[in-house]
């Protein structure tokens, strides 16, 4: 499912336009960008959690000079999903 699959079932399940429903949508992903971006962990509950999970920064090796470089750490995105998500998903 897409963005646009998003927004049209929204939109059928609520009765309403799918003009209306796409910047709800779109408003609510970029909540949790900006939650992201500061830091922050979002919880929705019966749903999962996003959050973001460190890397470390490391030592590599280019693979065609044989180079040792530097890996700088990073902030990666992540979901987990809740129990109940995952239960109704096994079912």
């Amino acid at each position: 499912m897409n963005k646009a699959q998003l927004i049209q079932r929204i939109a059928a399940e609520l009765n309403a336009s799918q003009a209306s429903t796409k910047p709800v949508v779109e408003q609510i992903l970029q909540q949790i960008h900006i939650a992201l971006s500061e830091g922050e962990k979002i919880y929705l509950p019966q749903f999962g959690t996003f959050e973001l999970r460190y890397h470390v920064a490391k030592t590599g090796r280019n693979p065609q000079t044989g180079e040792t470089i530097e890996i700088d750490g990073y902030n990666q995105p992540s979901f987990k999903a809740s129990t109940a998500l995952k239960q109704q998903i096994n079912r």
